[in-house]
């Protein structure tokens, strides 16, 4: 019985896929009976339906993985960018391979915008100045943010041992003594005045007799 399938009905596929993130993915279907591109959705490397597939195909059956996939995978594009590029093994009703889809991501852009946010939320040790040391309400901020990362735990999900930690932390700093701090801790822990006080007692409590 021969078994056959039109790679056309891919074509949509193709499409959807760029939609996602127009000018930055660039999706190619490659004919693996005939070795040649059989379509090619938002094509930026300068290739076009008909072309020799090329290097993109050569044992691709040794990459595969268990899932049918290749990748994800490094490459480069004709004016040098960096491409983030995955493939997928396109099977018939048989499970013949008919046709392979690799789909390339521009990543320069990205690159970049991750490392601008890197140098925008990165600091070197010990640039924290004056005044944070001077402003209790920043440092109270900041050794919440702190406590949060060291405990690795969201503040959604921030129980009471959590805050006691937190509180402990304040008192080492001595910013609970300020005027006011009570209350903009409570806020700042979304707890009431109450709860607060009795957390309070408890990590004195517990930095009293050495507790962890």
């Amino acid at each position: 019985m021969k078994h056959s399938f039109d790679l056309t009905f891919y074509q949509p596929v193709c499409k959807a896929i760029t939609l996602l993130f127009p000018d930055m993915i660039e999706v190619v279907l490659h004919d693996l009976k005939t070795g040649r591109i059989a379509w090619i959705e938002n094509g930026f490397s300068a290739r076009a339906v008909g072309d020799v597939s090329l290097l993109e195909t050569e044992n691709y059956a040794s990459e595969l993985s268990t899932e049918g996939t290749i990748g994800p995978y490094r490459k480069s594009s004709l004016d040098g960018s960096s491409l983030k590029s995955v493939s997928a093994i396109i099977r018939n009703d048989a499970g013949d391979p008919i046709a392979l889809m690799c789909i390339n991501v521009k990543t320069g852009d990205l690159e970049f915008a991750g490392a601008l946010l890197r140098k925008m939320t990165d600091f070197e040790a010990g640039t924290e100045g004056t005044i944070l040391k001077n402003d209790w309400r920043e440092l109270t901020n900041k050794i919440i943010e702190d406590t949060l990362k060291d405990l690795n735990i969201p503040f959604n999900k921030l129980r009471r041992p959590g805050r006691v930690e937190i509180i402990k932390r304040l008192l080492r700093a001595d910013t609970l003594s300020a005027r006011g701090a009570g209350d903009y801790v409570a806020e700042a822990l979304g707890i009431s005045r109450a709860s607060f006080y009795s957390l309070l007692r408890e990590a004195r409590d517990q930095e009293r007799h050495g507790l962890q």
